[in-house]
């Protein structure tokens, strides 16, 4: 469903992305990890069109994205939730998600959506009054989440979505996470915790100074003497 080619991408000068291949599969849940600075969040801004890529394609459905607006990317079926959460603290949790079914289609389902959301996620369902700045950091993960499935996407992208989240916290928002899976949505996760992402994923890819330098079936990169020693501690 989703294919990156030999793409290249760059903040000014600087390169930041090269030559990184990459393919999602329907209803699949593939993992992208390495190290800070390796350029996992450059590649989702790149496929969402908030930052145009300087070299390769960027294809959903066999077409050419790459040069599409970002709210073009976005009616496709790619939702992007950012890193850091970035809900609207002074609106509440239902004004917030309400935002994520801006496009027409998803509008017409708004309230449709609003249950299918409230149902996954019932903590936001509990606080649909309440400003989304007053809750904490898991439930802001959580509406992060949920507005980004109110656009009723075919792939959801995760850019770190464990971040600051105490331990107990994180194992509940990656439940959720797999809850969203087995509704058939295509998951791209990009996670600094590799042995949950990998848990999660069907296939995974290590990117290291901007470059893919593994790749293969979770299980296999949870066993590969590399991952083990520079993520996992081992």
């Amino acid at each position: 469903m989703l294919e990156v080619k030999d793409l290249d991408a760059a903040y000014g000068e600087v390169m930041v992305l090269r030559g990184v291949g990459l393919s999602v599969g329907r209803g699949e849940s593939v993992a992208v990890i390495g190290a800070n600075g390796a350029g996992k969040s450059t590649l989702l801004r790149a496929i969402s069109s908030l930052l145009r890529p300087r070299g390769g394609a960027i294809l959903f459905d066999s077409n050419r994205v790459d040069h599409l607006p970002p709210y073009e990317v976005a009616a496709l079926g790619i939702a992007h939730v950012p890193e850091g959460r970035r809900v609207l603290p002074d609106m509440t949790v239902e004004e917030n998600l309400e935002l994520g079914a801006y496009l027409p289609g998803p509008k017409a389902r708004r309230r449709e959506s609003l249950a299918w959301v409230y149902g996954i996620f019932p903590r936001l369902a509990e606080r649909r009054r309440q400003r989304a700045g007053t809750l904490s950091g898991g439930e802001q993960q959580m509406l992060a989440i949920g507005r980004g499935l109110m656009l009723r996407p075919r792939l959801l992208m995760l850019d770190e979505p464990s971040l600051g989240l105490a331990p107990l916290v994180v194992e509940v928002t990656f439940q959720k996470i797999a809850e969203v899976r087995k509704e058939g949505i295509a998951i791209l996760l990009v996670e600094q915790n590799v042995q949950r992402a990998l848990g999660l994923a069907d296939r995974g890819y290590v990117l290291d100074g901007g470059r893919v330098v593994l790749e293969g079936p979770s299980q296999d990169l949870l066993e590969n003497p590399h991952v083990k020693v520079a993520y996992l501690g081992l």
